[in-house]
């Protein structure tokens, strides 16, 4: 009798020492699910492949510059706007580049390509670059919207660079639709936008 009592609180022991361990087991693998690191994703604007019209005469030297963005926009992580007072910032959706910086690189390749320039000096340069116009890009909206749409709100303007006087001052304002709520899709969609700044500014240019 005492010989199987023994036995049956061995085996109980036993039991009890096997589920600890595999609720220890169990434990950690949560914790080591939970401590897995979101990996950061990364993205750039990118210039379209619309090409100037055939025949078209060769354009002065031309500056592209300052290009300037709203503070809140200016920061490595996405920002979407959730409401007219709130803004998401998204930790783990960031730009590759400082997001003035690829606005200038894209529109500088989307103008050549639409203009075929002498040149193109980047802002800024000096006065032995020889620029005789200058484009000046102010963003006051650049983001995607509540409704889901990306919206672009620019003041741009284009100056003799050697007189300081401004030849053309416009204001443009537009807006796409992504084809899907992906930060990429978004980020597709702002480029489009800037595609079509550059066709008002290539349209005035010439």
């Amino acid at each position: 009798m005492m010989r199987e009592m023994q036995i049956k609180l061995k085996t109980t022991a036993t039991i009890r020492k096997r589920l600890i361990a595999g609720v220890f087991l169990a434990s950690l693998g949560f914790l080591s699910a939970c401590s897995t690191p979101v990996q950061e994703r990364y993205y750039l604007l990118s210039p379209d492949d619309v090409a100037a019209p055939s025949g078209a005469t060769r354009t002065a030297v031309m500056g592209v510059g300052p290009i300037t963005i709203p503070s809140h926009l200016d920061r490595s992580q996405i920002v979407t706007r959730r409401s007219d007072n709130r803004l998401v910032i998204n930790q783990f959706d960031r730009w590759a580049e400082p997001l003035d910086e690829n606005i200038q690189r894209v529109l500088i390749e989307n103008l050549d390509h639409r203009l075929s320039p002498q040149r193109i000096e980047t802002f800024p340069w000096n006065s032995r670059d020889g620029v005789v116009w200058q484009i000046v890009v102010d963003l006051g909206q650049f983001e995607r919207q509540p409704d889901g749409s990306v919206q672009i709100a620019a003041r741009w303007k284009i100056v003799n660079f050697n007189s300081g006087e401004t030849a053309v001052s416009e204001r443009f304002t537009d807006s796409v639709v992504p084809k899907d709520t992906t930060t990429e899709a978004t980020v597709a969609a702002m480029s489009v936008l800037l595609g079509r700044l550059s066709d008002s500014i290539a349209r005035s240019y010439r």
